[in-house]
């Protein structure tokens, strides 16, 4: 079951999806969330982004971040909601009864992650942005590209930015 949902046309090139897919990834990564992406067919990618605390994963407390990105037309749709596994609600339940102090740690938990959507969402309108602004360039030729690329076209050299 979702908490908080949040849905966006974005004004950006579809082959961005990618990009803006890793960079998510990245931060939150960085900020201890496990995180998986998974590439959907037509250019989509799926994105779940978790609490790594195995004490609320035992008791059934874990809240998570679904990211949804796909293609519509040359923009990007963005899709994010935050909420408990629904698999966990029977433990969540068993929580609320037995370790009643917890409920209160799970409902500040649901508070502070409800803004999880809106970073993700930032994190992939700045992604958008900035490929809009600054020209792509290949690391080991100077030669420029566009978003998506994976190889260069003037020296062959895989494009990691």
């Amino acid at each position: 079951m979702k908490a908080f949902e949040q849905k966006k046309t974005l004004d950006g090139d579809a082959s961005l999806i990618p990009l803006i897919a890793e960079e998510i990834r990245q931060r939150f990564v960085a900020e201890g969330y496990k995180v998986k992406v998974s590439e959907m067919l037509g250019g989509a990618c799926d994105i779940s982004i978790s609490d790594s605390n195995i004490f609320k994963a035992v008791c059934g407390l874990n809240t998570a971040l679904h990211v949804t990105l796909a293609p519509r037309g040359n923009q990007v749709y963005f899709e994010a909601g935050v909420g408990l596994f629904a698999m966990q609600a029977v433990p969540t339940v068993i929580t609320m009864f037995v370790f009643w102090p917890v409920l209160v740690t799970q409902i500040w938990g649901l508070v502070k992650q409800a803004k999880l959507d809106d970073k993700a969402l930032a994190i992939a309108e700045e992604v958008i942005a900035k490929a809009g602004n600054d020209p792509l360039v290949c690391k080991h030729c100077g030669n420029q590209y566009t978003p998506g690329t994976r190889f260069c076209t003037q020296c062959g050299q895989p494009i990691n930015n």
